[in-house]
């Protein structure tokens, strides 16, 4: 009896354990997918159809019995209506901006229905429609961007035309092609006017690297104007969040080094560069040059060009932060000579 519950005890145990492998190797990595594609879908606004895009609507209901299907291409005209091709020879006008493409297929599935059973047809975009968005105030190039799904990337005057493809044009796409924003840039109020409707809208970049807000990502259409404004704030300030932004950032910095390094001069680094990639670039110090007394200047949030020194040694004692060594852009560096290691160098000199 005490052999059979010891039995019994042990298959439990057996059960819990093989429960928990299960719940680790499948389940839960299943449970953060679906989560992770989740969240995906609902950064991912669905396209809206509009005035020439292109489109191909698929017709596969003869497929299974006959092998073959039909194809029809359509261009929706500037009124946002498409005229579709049905199965008994006709065409029917329908209103197709607005729409999504699942939305669009139940209204022609429900057309070609008239004539045939369970209809199996289905829509794609064969080419996007080309957006024109202005892109003003603090963005490193401000200007009016046609975005168009083409293999070609010109700029005329005062347009540029880009290559991307336009399905789903969000606001921090166009903010990446215009470069990303300027350093003092308020990522807190930047506005997008609708450019049909004239409808305003304030957006808080911050909210979209948010993982507990539920904002989305703004999809663009065309005419629409985005203005990024000016903020003496420093918490609001590109310049400040540049590791959360990231390619939203400016995307070029352009510093000077000089002083007594070994390859003095102007460089253009990354938004996410520090001193110490400034100083690498240079090719470090000199014979004379010292860690102990840099000589950082740059504009402050008032515009006014301010100085100040730095002692990387006592910085690195005491635990350095991203943004004390951050680059920022026209940062000038200065490093200065040792009083020691100009003696000993001299000294040297001497004796030779």
């Amino acid at each position: 009896m005490i052999e059979k519950r010891e039995n019994k005890i042990r298959l439990q145990k057996i059960s819990i354990i093989l429960c928990l492998i299960f719940w680790f190797i499948f389940y839960k990595p299943i449970q953060t997918y679906a989560q992770e594609l989740k969240s995906k879908i609902s950064l991912t606004p669905s396209y809206i159809i509009g005035p020439w895009d292109q489109l191909t609507i698929t017709d596969k209901t003869l497929q299974e019995l006959f092998g073959q299907s039909e194809k029809y291409d359509v261009t929706v005209a500037s009124d946002g209506y498409i005229s579709v091709p049905l199965p008994d020879g006709t065409q029917q006008s329908i209103l197709a901006a607005g729409d999504t493409l699942d939305e669009l297929a139940v209204d022609i599935r429900n057309l070609f229905g008239k004539t045939l059973k369970n209809p199996l047809v289905f829509i794609q975009i064969s080419r996007y429609r080309p957006i024109n968005v202005y892109i003003a105030g603090e963005i490193v190039k401000p200007g009016v961007y046609k975005v168009e799904s083409t293999t070609t990337l010109s700029e005329s005057e005062m347009i540029t035309t880009a290559v991307v493809s336009t399905s789903g044009l969000t606001l921090t796409n166009a903010i990446q092609l215009a470069g990303g924003l300027k350093p003092r840039a308020d990522i807190t109020s930047v506005v997008l006017v609708r450019g049909l409707s004239s409808e305003k809208k304030v957006i808080d970049l911050k909210s979209f690297f948010n993982p507990e807000s539920s904002v989305q990502d703004l999809s663009l259409q065309s005419g629409d104007t985005v203005y990024v404004p000016k903020t003496d704030r420093v918490e609001n300030q590109a310049q400040n969040n540049v590791l959360l932004l990231g390619k939203l950032a400016y995307q070029e910095v352009p510093v000077s080094i000089v002083g007594e390094v070994k390859t003095p001069g102007g460089f253009i680094f990354s938004n996410d560069s520090t001193l110490f990639d400034a100083l690498g670039k240079a090719g470090g110090l000199n014979v004379i040059g010292t860690l102990k007394k840099i000589k950082f200047s740059r504009y402050d949030e008032k515009g006014i060009f301010r100085s100040q020194e730095l002692n990387i040694d006592e910085l690195l004692q005491r635990g350095i932060k991203f943004e004390e060594i951050a680059l920022r852009p026209n940062d000038v560096i200065e490093i200065e000579s040792s009083k020691r290691k100009e003696a000993r160098h001299l000294f040297r000199n001497m004796t030779k």
